[in-house]
């Protein structure tokens, strides 16, 4: 993690801080630079070390070193967040932070960590892992994010910021091979139009074949199941074949007055995303703690009971009967344009986002159709625009105040082919408006202690027109038992923060925010009556933390510690109700307690060594569960909440930590050598809300290096890197497919490669 520090003159200009920030890393007198935070939205640039929230952002040199290829690998580098894929589907981003998130990949259940591109939220995630070449910034912010955002946010937000075009001529080639066939060539070239005019082209190539080798592995036990093992076609799963062109043209009106118009378009048939069936033989009892099931004879598994089958041992080895795929198409274009007044700096960002997946998937992860979602269809357009006005009124008064509108149109068709013959589909078109006003004040007391007063006004608009599960016909034409409902919800969200700086270098900060997440539908309703919605979901969270660079700016240490009352928590729970049967329903399942603490610490020794370091906690606690099947009786009681108040949350691993060391030194010629060493850690943790023990992904850690050679010129770097060097087996999702069968998704295996670029 590299910061660039921000003492810069006031109101300096987008381009300039582009600039700066495209520097990268450099050491000055062994003295570390900070980065400037790219979602304080204020008219002068704060740093890191100045905002009152727990933050990480990094800049690009950062993101070059870790050979970051998306957010999945930045989220390696950051305690207490879990950036992964959903698992289930390739390319669909499932993110957690401070153990918030939405553990699935129901259409409807608005993300809790927001995904913002370009100052634009993303309202549809499919795509939205992103690549990471050409990037200026990542910034990652824990918590809920309640006055600033596009969207309120109740686990966190993460923003990426692509890189603009410079002044001059410049061009960037990065081509590189690996393992799995891997080859990958990045370009950019930019350069000044005409004399205020700036352009700029960046284009992604990566292409790789699956982790996961289908080669009809297993057994089949034919006292079972006599006809044997099935002829399936074979293949690998999850590839890769990712074409991102991204043109941006900058405007230099005035002196005063700037623009950057940035489009991108993504293209990736990745495959379709694996599954692994799960060999065991737990049978849980409805109503006692499945944490402390002991694994005995039997199973009631349909994979083993029905056709005798034992999946391989390999965890990259599986047999599907379905090798499916993903078709993932997006488009988007941003304006973002900043015109300085003198007084203040008014801000315009508008965008336009619209989004084609289909996949076809083998959800069993067996030789047999039991649970397929095969050839689903879905569509998304998005339009956004927000205006803010911010200003340094005086030394001691700043504030930024503005309006945001979102609004989302997305449709989703799902088709589930089961082993009994029952084919079942279901279609559903959902409008979502959001329009937000939100301000926040900085008002220095006195020299040293800044009080922040902020807010934001939401008033959230849904409508869904659905087709129930089973009534659809399976190519979406028509569907017999339908239901529209619509909904609308507002809320304001305050902000309160104390900041207090002993000196230049050192402050301390308290601060409390309320969250709000607005009520959901659910696409995947059974009947009518479990079609929802929910009652929106609420937090309250309290913060205070300390940050600090110390030995003359050598070392840096930022320490938070954080507690977060969520109320009216929505889960996605397979639940009983009135009138909709056993059914995967959206609920307000109660109450919870999070609590935890973050640490980040970076250490110039030298001019050559840097040392850096991430470690969280989190300890979260269901306090009142209500309505909510926790025994799987068949009755809600009080029982249900008993035992769910003991359980773990699900994808919350209570510790994590990463550590890195980098050393740089000089070799013949002016050459240079660069080596990092980086390793990241994550405790064992539950991947389903009940806590079944076959399915808790066991602690783990993941070891990753590289070295590269820098020309004399510093035009030409040649690398080796490796990922993953001690082969850890890991997993990003797992779930019983209903009573059917239990899978696992997800995981990458040792991964190496060369990569050379030139930058001119």
């Amino acid at each position: 993690m590299q910061f660039v520090r921000t003492f810069f003159p006031h109101r300096l200009s987008g381009f300039a801080v582009s600039a700066l920030l495209a520097s990268g890393y450099v050491h000055a007198q062994n003295v570390l630079e900070e980065v400037i935070v790219i979602s304080s939205k204020q008219a002068d640039n704060i740093s890191t070390q100045d905002l009152p929230a727990s933050v990480v952002t990094f800049n690009e040199t950062a993101l070059k070193q870790a050979f970051t290829v998306d957010l999945v690998d930045i989220g390696k580098m950051v305690s207490n967040a879990e950036l992964n894929n959903v698992g289930t589907y390739a390319s669909y981003p499932n993110f957690f932070i401070r153990g918030m998130g939405v553990n699935g990949s129901t259409r409807t259940n608005d993300p809790k960590v927001g995904i913002f591109m370009d100052g634009i939220y993303v309202g549809y995630n499919a795509g939205a892992l992103a690549s990471t070449f050409d990037v200026e910034a990542v910034e990652v912010l824990r918590g809920p994010q309640g006055s600033l955002l596009g969207r309120n946010v109740t686990g966190g937000a993460v923003l990426v910021k692509s890189k603009r075009p410079g002044d001059e001529f410049g061009f960037t080639v990065e081509a590189g091979v690996g393992n799995y066939s891997a080859t990958e060539f990045n370009a950019s070239i930019e350069g000044p139009l005409t004399d205020n005019i700036f352009g700029k082209v960046a284009v992604i190539k990566l292409d790789r074949d699956g982790y996961f080798e289908d080669n009809n592995g297993g057994s089949i036990d034919t006292s079972i199941y006599p006809a044997g093992m099935p002829d399936t076609d074979t293949g690998d799963k999850v590839g890769m074949d990712l074409t991102i062109i991204r043109p941006m043209v900058r405007f230099e009106f005035t002196e005063n007055f700037e623009a950057t118009l940035i489009a991108e378009f993504l293209e990736n048939n990745t495959g379709s995303a694996n599954s692994q069936n799960v060999a065991h033989n737990c049978a849980p009892i409805p109503g006692v703690d499945n944490r402390d099931i002991v694994c005995g004879e039997g199973s009631r598994f349909l994979a083993q009971t029905t056709w005798g089958y034992t999946p391989p041992d390999d965890k990259y080895s599986i047999n599907h009967d379905l090798i499916g795929y993903t078709e993932l198409e997006t488009s988007s274009l941003v304006l973002d344009a900043s015109w300085d007044l003198g007084h203040g700096v008014i801000t315009t960002i508008a965008g336009y986002r619209e989004v084609e997946y289909n996949s076809s998937t083998d959800f069993d992860g067996t030789p047999f159709t039991i649970f397929h979602f095969n050839d689903n269809k879905e569509e998304q357009d998005q339009t956004s625009i927000e205006v803010r006005y911010s200003s340094t009124f005086s030394d001691r008064f700043n504030f930024v105040a503005g309006v945001n509108r979102f609004d989302q149109d997305y449709s989703i068709g799902e088709r589930r082919n089961f082993f009994i013959s029952l084919n079942a589909a279901t279609y559903s078109e959902t409008e979502h408006k959001t329009t937000g006003i939100f301000g926040e004040a900085n008002v220095s007391v006195t020299d040293s202690l800044m009080l922040t007063v902020g807010g934001r006004w939401t008033k959230e608009e849904k409508k869904i027109d659905i087709g129930v599960l089973g009534s659809c016909e399976l190519d979406f034409s028509s569907c017999t038992n339908n239901a529209s409902n619509e909904k609308d919800w507002s809320d304001f969200s305050p902000k309160v923060a104390a900041t207090y700086h002993f000196n230049d270098d050192t402050m301390a900060y308290a601060s409390w925010t309320r969250g709000f997440a607005s009520g959901v539908f659910n696409a995947r309703a059974a009947t009518l009556d479990a079609v929802g919605p929910t009652d929106p979901e609420s937090v309250d969270s309290f913060e205070v933390g300390f940050k600090t660079s110390f030995l003359g700016g050598r070392g840096l240490l930022n320490v938070a510690y954080f507690m977060a009352d969520y109320e009216d928590l929505i889960l996605f729970v397979n639940n009983p109700c009135d009138d909709c049967g056993a059914s995967l329903i959206n609920f307000n399942a109660g109450e919870a307690e999070i609590s935890g603490f973050e640490a980040e610490m970076q250490f110039q020794v030298t001019d050559s060594l840097r040392l850096d370091g991430s470690i969280g906690t989190v300890d979260p606690e269901f306090t009142n569960i209500k309505y909510f099947d926790a025994n799987a009786d068949g009755v809600v009681d009080g029982k249900d909440n008993e035992l769910a108040s003991s359980w773990d949350f699900q994808k919350v691993a209570e510790l994590s930590y990463s550590v890195a060391a980098t050393y740089e030194f000089e070799i013949m010629g002016g050459a240079s050598m660069l080596g990092r060493v980086a390793y990241s850690w994550r405790d064992d943790y539950m991947t389903d809300l009940y806590n079944k023990p076959w399915l808790q992904q066991e602690s783990f850690g993941l070891l990753d290096a590289s070295l590269t050679y820098t020309s004399p010129s510093e035009k030409i770097r040649v690398s080796v890197y490796g990922k993953n060097l001690s082969d850890e087996e890991y997993f990003d999702y797992a779930a019983d497919v209903g009573t059917l069968d239990s899978a696992r998704w997800g995981g990458a295996p040792r991964t190496y490669g060369v990569r050379v670029a030139y930058t001119y």
